[in-house]
């Protein structure tokens, strides 16, 4: 029962909020990530519009996103790693999030 609760505690220490997420040594430059990221939202938000269930657009949405990421120079596993990295940094992401809205905003006025 020991070794349980020691395994535990181990397991929540690991996790606590303090530990700073560890680099990728593929990691995609922030600005360059935010840019991909918008154009993968929009191919998801596409999928998702016109076909609505997953199972029905998976395998046309991954060839898309390979698409995308041969443009920018990156393979699917640096946008997945650079994503998980930059996801675990609330504020980073949060603004990320904030400046693809932003552009896809100032698309749509310009129109």
């Amino acid at each position: 029962m020991k070794i349980i609760l020691i395994c535990f505690l181990l397991f929540f220490a690991r996790c606590s909020s303090d530990d700073k997420p560890v680099e990728p040594k593929n990691l995609i430059e922030k600005n360059k990530m935010t840019v991909i990221m918008g154009e993968i939202i929009l191919l998801e938000s596409y999928f998702q519009h016109t076909f609505g269930v997953p199972s029905n657009y998976k395998s046309a949405l991954t060839l898309s996103s390979e698409k995308v990421f041969k443009k920018f120079g990156v393979t699917a596993k640096s946008y997945e790693d650079s994503f998980r990295f930059y996801a675990q940094q609330y504020e980073v992401f949060h603004e990320m999030n904030k400046v693809i809205i932003e552009r896809q905003n100032k698309k749509l006025l310009d129109l």
